[in-house]
């Protein structure tokens, strides 16, 4: 299992407060049932430790039901974090955006994503995480997009998706678009789901969620080039 030095951001105290001014009702109530689904924290296990256990359901004739199970001494920092993606246009693009990422509950609640992008087409426009977080050769070398379970290309709401799977943005006439998102599967706390290190990308076309019928459909959604991207980093 990959794990991350513990980082000491801002306190928890702050991110609650954060979370609660910046993100809408509804939004608070997506996480609060997002949260619930599939997570147990305080399980007893061997010896009285206690464990947080996050499940994944059986898919029929593909998975088994899959299990992460955490137990003291913790190697992963459980107080809120906080994350930030500043996405770039690339070559001409005049694309940009500031992508934020909080996890109250780390390693196993939910993610809360919240930003604009601007500059945009007007239409829809395909939105992942890649696997890399290296720029130097620009946003079209940052590998596929991050797939920790090695699972087919799908819709955020899919049983079967790539963690990075974060679906589609919608850009109006002015080119902006707003994102809200409340995300099970991705993590700010390192282990084999975390995000922190890694790419935001906005592509030029639409992702088909992996319903397009053909081969690229089910790797990315035949979503097109990229447009933008920017690493996500923790805020201090």
């Amino acid at each position: 299992m990959l794990t991350f030095a513990p980082r000491h951001t801002v306190g928890s105290f702050l991110l609650l407060v954060m979370c609660s001014t910046l993100f809408h009702p509804v939004e608070n109530a997506a996480l609060q049932t997002t949260g619930g689904e599939n997570t147990l924290y305080d399980v007893t296990g061997i010896g009285g430790r206690p464990l947080m256990v996050k499940a994944y359901p059986a898919v029929e004739n593909y998975q088994s039901d899959l299990f992460e199970v955490y137990a003291e001494p913790y190697t992963y920092d459980l107080r809120a974090q906080v994350a930030i993606a500043v996405l770039v246009g690339e070559e001409e693009s005049e694309v940009k955006g500031e992508i934020m990422f909080i996890q109250q509950h780390p390693p196993i609640g939910p993610v809360l994503i919240r930003g604009n992008i601007t500059g945009l087409p007007p239409g829809r426009h395909g939105f992942h995480i890649h696997q890399s977080g290296d720029l130097r050769q620009g946003c079209g070398k940052l590998g596929g997009h991050f797939n920790p379970y090695l699972l087919p290309h799908g819709a955020p709401t899919d049983p079967l998706r790539h963690a990075g799977d974060l679906g589609n943005v919608d850009a109006g006439d002015d080119g902006v678009a707003q994102i809200r998102i409340v995300d099970a599967l991705t993590s700010l706390s390192g282990g084999p789901r975390g995000v922190v290190g890694r790419a935001v990308v906005v592509t030029t076309d639409a992702d088909d969620l992996g319903r397009g019928g053909v081969a690229d459909s089910v790797v990315d959604g035949q979503s097109g080039r990229a447009l933008a991207c920017g690493v996500i980093a923790y805020v201090r």
